[in-house]
């Protein structure tokens, strides 16, 4: 395995999806993982971080539309532009990834801040590798973002290749803990509180994921572009609509 998280660690394919109540951090893309006879899609995680990191020296710009804001229903959409930089390798030491958020596209500029992302390998061996990673979001933060203090999340990652055939299926398991991670029921407060989830590749160029908090089931897909590196992420958050915050989010990425 370890040939191959080499490769996972250089070849940027998608953006994660933020997490539900986190999103203004900026997440590392996701690398692709290669498989001997057929590559597919590394999976990313609708709703939860990742802390697979990026090659060093790589970054990316994406944007996200989300309907309705804050999943208030009647409130209309609006969008967030994100864009970010990786230097260093978590194979060797840790991979930090500094990011930027502009909240809301109306007017645009009013409201974001900064994150911070560390991720480091914890163990490989066999077909499988465990990486772990924390971020700090809202710093230094402007407008109705300054409302709000700084979020703090850790969380692990962990990658396995199936063989099914003459094909290796990538999966990822993730779980974590972080700042205003859970909505209660009632869907006004957010606590902190713990998250999970799966995704996993189903062809060259788009996996599917869910996830879990505390309160909310949340599923989504991911699609690469053929011959690039944009990235496209559809996902259904609070799918039950169990917290009375269910959203739909699109996000479009490009890395470079």
């Amino acid at each position: 395995m370890s040939k191959r998280i080499l490769v996972i660690s250089s070849v940027v394919a998608s953006i994660g999806s933020a997490g539900l109540a986190q999103s203004d951090a900026v997440l590392a893309p996701q690398p692709s993982l290669l498989s001997p006879s057929t590559q597919l899609a590394f999976p990313t995680v609708a709703g939860a971080p990742s802390a697979v990191a990026p090659r060093s020296g790589s970054g990316f710009v994406g944007l996200t539309y989300a309907t309705p804001r804050g999943g208030v229903s009647g409130a209309g959409g609006d969008g967030d532009l994100v864009a970010g930089y990786s230097i260093g390798s978590p194979l060797e030491n840790l991979s930090l990834t500094f990011g930027l958020a502009l909240t809301g596209l109306e007017p645009l500029g009013d409201a974001g801040s900064l994150s911070l992302s560390a991720s480091r390998l914890a163990h490989v061996g066999g077909n499988s590798a465990t990486f772990v990673g924390a971020t700090v979001s809202n710093l230094a933060a402007w407008g109705v973002n300054s409302n709000r203090s700084e979020q703090f999340t850790v969380y692990a990652s962990h990658i396995l290749a199936i063989e099914k055939g003459s094909v290796e299926v990538p999966l990822q398991f993730v779980v974590g803990y972080g700042t205003d991670n859970t909505r209660d029921t009632d869907g006004v407060r957010i606590e902190d509180g713990a998250f999970a989830g799966v995704g996993v590749g189903i062809t060259q160029n788009m996996s599917a994921s869910m996830s879990f908090t505390e309160t909310q089931l949340n599923i989504g897909a991911s699609f690469n572009i053929p011959d690039s590196t944009i990235s496209t992420s559809l996902s259904l958050l609070d799918v039950t609509d169990n917290t009375d915050r269910q959203q739909v989010t699109l996000s479009v990425a490009y890395g470079f």
